[in-house]
């Protein structure tokens, strides 16, 4: 915590929120090494779920989410074009089960969780066949990279293998 002058000239205390800063950080990184908007369609009320990796190598970029208890069948995994180029959606809800319990929670946090995580996709990659897997709680999405730009792709959802 550190601490500024308020309007009456005392000091007051103000909260530095260290992940929000870090945050920024992160998408100024990302968006300067994949392109503007990297992160688009990321509001700040969905940040952060479902955690995510990016991983580029020379020939293929695999992206890696979290999704601990959700099944492919609740996955939704889609490819769009918008005008500015591809878009990738993981998009998906998350099932608590509460076995009738309902009368004994005094505190409710868990329940079941829509959640969207949309990124925008490098030009440079080859969008035909990516593999997309879940296991163990890791969703990954790989592609190649492309030797020429790839056309256009209007709408594509991808199916999930589960290995």
């Amino acid at each position: 915590m550190s601490l500024i002058l308020s309007r009456n000239g005392h000091l007051a205390p103000r909260r530095i929120d260290l992940f929000s800063e870090v945050s920024r950080e992160l998408d100024h990184a990302m968006n300067n090494i994949f392109g503007h908007d990297f992160f688009a369609g990321l509001s700040k009320k969905g940040r952060g779920y479902p955690l995510m990796d990016a991983i580029r190598t020379d020939k293929q970029l695999v992206l890696r989410y979290t999704v601990p208890g959700v099944k492919s069948s609740d996955l939704n995994v889609e490819i769009t074009e918008d005008d500015q180029g591809r878009l990738l959606t993981v998009s998906g809800f998350l099932h608590e089960d509460y076995l009738g319990q309902e009368n004994q929670y005094q505190i409710r946090e868990l329940s079941g969780q829509e959640f969207r995580r949309v990124v925008r996709l490098p030009s440079d990659l080859d969008d035909k066949d990516p593999i997309t897997t879940l296991k163990d709680g890791i969703l990954s999405v790989s592609f190649n990279l492309a030797k020429a730009t790839q056309p256009p792709t209007k709408t594509k959802k991808l199916s999930i293998n589960e290995g």
